[in-house]
């Protein structure tokens, strides 16, 4: 049956629509527009005002925690220690800087896309899509490497007039579709009208190029992002903080009461409540003054639920709390175990997603070799606390061992991919220059070893006499 781009973009649609209500509200989270306090209707502009202020987002600094410690620096195969032509691509498409692209969606909802087609000259083109702009339908998403077809969605400006625009991708080409004028009726537009726009687009690959990038599945297999265990947390600290703020406003000085009393005037009452003394002509009259509010139970509850969040997202509650000061590098590292724990994890997972992008980048491109080595992998970049000064010790005691330098600089905190190579090239240089000076050395001793030499050495030649042998 002959593929229908049409059909296959509302079939698309639908799908997508089902996956945006939970994106929707992990998205209002993280951007402060929802699980803020709740306030009468006649509650007082000023404190709709605190409630609106109160966001402690937690959220943000959960998913940059992880985001911040993950960046490939190189793809290598086990038998080379020199980046692959895949590598190439990477840097073309500028991922060294665009690659948080996959990671801060991933982390945030779950998952995150990536397409690639060919530009004018053929060469494969990367772009980088969160699951509120892309969607991908696979037969069995849990097994198929690939999926059947994929839908991609932007706006166009036009005049005054916006347009939502569409890529469909399928196992042979790109179709670019115009899916309807973006109406505002105050909510999400549910219905498109596709058509086609122009000619469909050769992509050059086996199989629709969409990949997906998975953050992890739980137990049932369900793809999972990082923040939505914590929205509930989340609004549970916004109320806390909401409390905080309202008894730092109202209650946390002292209260000054005057029974019996009434002010004439905004201004006689002001000054009032500026005295020190107090006289009044009236003896019904009574002053009183009651104690301040504390607000430090609500600092130790904020705290508290701080390192909840740090313990549920298994992350070092310093990134959230802020909280310190004068640690050595082994107690941080001690501190940031769990998390890097993590992070392993999620390197391995985004990591075959970079691989299978770069195959697909390498297939497009018509290098057959590199499309089909699965053997390869991405090189991360260690962001782990560790002491230098341990660290050089160790690669020292290696190098003693005879295990080349050049394969241990990795582990260096602070390296770079050219710095190593860089260095490597030194070494190797080096020892090149060494055994040629261990050659020469070894000749001399050879030759000062042998009888004849050492006879002619010693032979005394006169005053302008040629020696026979260097005649």
């Amino acid at each position: 049956m002959a593929f229908d781009p049409v059909e296959a973009a509302g079939d698309l649609w639908a799908l997508h629509l089902e996956e945006r209500a939970e994106f929707d509200r992990i998205h209002e989270f993280v951007k402060e527009r929802r699980g803020k306090p709740k306030v009468p209707d006649d509650a007082s502009d000023e404190v709709k005002r605190i409630a609106a202020i109160s966001t402690k987002n937690v959220l943000t600094l959960v998913r940059d925690s992880f985001a911040q410690n993950l960046s490939v620096v190189g793809y290598k195969s086990s038998s080379s220690g020199e980046d692959l032509p895949p590598w190439a691509m990477w840097k073309r498409n500028r991922m060294a800087a665009r690659q948080a692209e996959i990671y801060v969606p991933g982390l945030t909802y779950g998952f995150s896309y990536a397409a690639a087609v060919p530009d004018e000259k053929g060469l494969a083109q990367f772009r980088l899509r969160s699951p509120l702009r892309m969607l991908a339908a696979y037969s069995d998403p849990e097994i198929d490497e690939w999926p059947e077809q994929a839908l991609e969605i932007w706006t166009e400006t036009r005049g005054r007039r916006k347009f939502r625009m569409g890529h469909v991708y399928s196992d042979e080409h790109v179709y670019k579709m115009t899916l309807g004028e973006v109406v505002d009726t105050g909510t999400r537009v549910n219905w498109i009208s596709p058509e086609v726009v122009g000619e469909p687009l050769l992509h050059n690959a086996s199989h629709c190029p969409v990949v997906r990038y998975v953050n992890r599945r739980d137990e049932d297999g369900v793809v999972q992002g990082e923040l939505a265990q914590l929205l509930t947390l989340q609004e549970a600290i916004n109320n806390a903080n909401f409390d905080r703020l309202i008894v730092s406003r109202f209650g946390a000085f002292p209260q000054k009461v005057i029974a019996g009393w009434q002010p004439s005037s905004a201004a006689e009452g002001l000054a009032a409540s500026a005295r020190r003394v107090w006289t009044f002509e009236d003896e019904t009259v009574k002053a009183q003054t009651f104690a301040a509010a504390a607000i430090e139970p609500y600092n130790a509850l904020l705290n508290e639920m701080f390192e909840h969040v740090a313990m549920v997202a298994q992350i070092s509650p310093a990134q959230v709390t802020g909280a310190i000061a004068n640690v050595n590098a082994e107690a941080l590292a001690a501190a940031e175990a769990n998390e890097q724990r993590k992070l392993t994890t999620m390197r391995e997972s985004y990591g075959e997603g970079h691989e299978q992008l770069l195959r697909l980048g390498a297939e497009i491109e018509g290098d057959v070799a590199n499309a089909g080595d699965d053997q390869a992998e991405v090189v991360w970049r260690d962001t782990e606390a560790r002491s230098f000064g341990a660290v050089v010790d160790g690669v020292t005691k290696l190098a003693a061992q005879g295990v080349p330098i050049e394969d241990t600089l990795h582990l260096v905190p602070g390296m770079s991919q050219s710095r190593i190579r860089d260095i490597a090239v030194k070494v190797q240089q080096s020892r090149k220059v060494g055994s040629v000076m261990d050659s020469i050395r070894g000749a001399a001793a050879a030759a000062k070893s042998d009888p004849e030499v050492a006879r002619l050495s010693e032979r005394t030649v006169p005053a302008g006499e040629v020696p026979v042998d260097a005649a």
